[in-house]
């Protein structure tokens, strides 16, 4: 199982001779130098805070701020919000317990930069994507909830649906109402950012295997275009210019013994 997201540019597009500059710029080049040093970072032996940290000195650099509330999890088969997760900043409000990352673990990494405050609020718009939660058992009282829900259970016990997805859409969304009161499903809310603020996402699934870190997802970002006056500060470049991939060992040669032939050892 993976995951990505990505972010575009609206509109037409920068180019060397026109290029995107200004506080745009920043919160661009933000994400992006922000994804390149939480890979190079997911060493075996490392852990979260380091990424962390990181992260938040990238955003310092650019004059942005990270989005409170974003977490980049562990993935496992069929739970897409692994126990670890790898925290955005250090928030009070949305606290993790620093781990060490270990071999051939995955993990869905999230970088969401804002040039506002990096508080993003609900608005008006319904959520139209929910996930079981699995911990949660009540007996539901409407004919509809109980159709939702066990479908949930038939086709969706772990990963995210949206209400399309049923034959009976109808039905779906009279019983999504009871399923969420008493907490059976959760909403995967639609976030706003403050009018004027620019906000970049840039998420893919990346593995620790003995070779390095490995990004198995997301689109390559072509930044020709994007001309930021800021730049990183000289810890942040130290990593940037770590490689990831481990170099691997030639076998030693075998020293050229000649047969004997026709002699005896005595």
């Amino acid at each position: 199982m993976s995951v990505a997201a990505h972010s575009f540019i609206v509109g037409s597009q920068p180019t060397v001779q026109y290029p995107l500059t200004g506080v745009r710029a920043d919160v661009m080049m933000a994400a992006h130098v922000a994804s390149e040093v939480a890979v190079k970072l997911m060493q075996p032996g490392n852990t979260n805070s380091q990424v962390t940290q990181a992260i938040s000195k990238v955003a310092e650099a650019y004059g942005v701020f990270t989005v409170a509330g974003v977490l980049s999890h562990k993935l496992k088969r069929f739970v897409i919000d692994g126990n670890k997760a790898i925290a955005m900043c250090d928030d009070a409000e949305h606290k993790v317990e620093t781990h060490t990352f270990e071999l051939n673990e995955a993990y869905a990494v999230d970088i969401v930069m804002s040039s506002g405050d990096g508080r993003l609020k609900e608005a008006e718009a319904r959520a139209t994507i929910f996930k079981r939660a699995v911990d949660k058992s009540y007996r539901l009282k409407m004919r509809a909830s109980r159709y939702l829900f066990n479908e949930v259970n038939a086709r969706f016990p772990a990963l995210p649906f949206t209400l399309r997805s049923f034959n009976d859409e109808r039905q779906a969304r009279m019983g999504i109402v009871e399923c969420l009161k008493h907490e059976l499903l959760q909403a995967y809310p639609v976030l706003y950012a403050k009018q004027g603020d620019y906000v970049v996402q840039f998420k893919f699934t990346v593995l620790i295997l003995p070779s390095g870190p490995t990004r198995i997802t997301g689109v390559t970002c072509d930044l020709d275009g994007v001309q930021s006056e800021k730049t990183v500060n000289a810890e942040v470049n130290v990593i940037l210019a770590q490689s990831t991939k481990k170099k691997k060992r030639r076998p030693r040669k075998k020293p050229n013994v000649s047969p004997l032939c026709g002699s005896r050892l005595q």
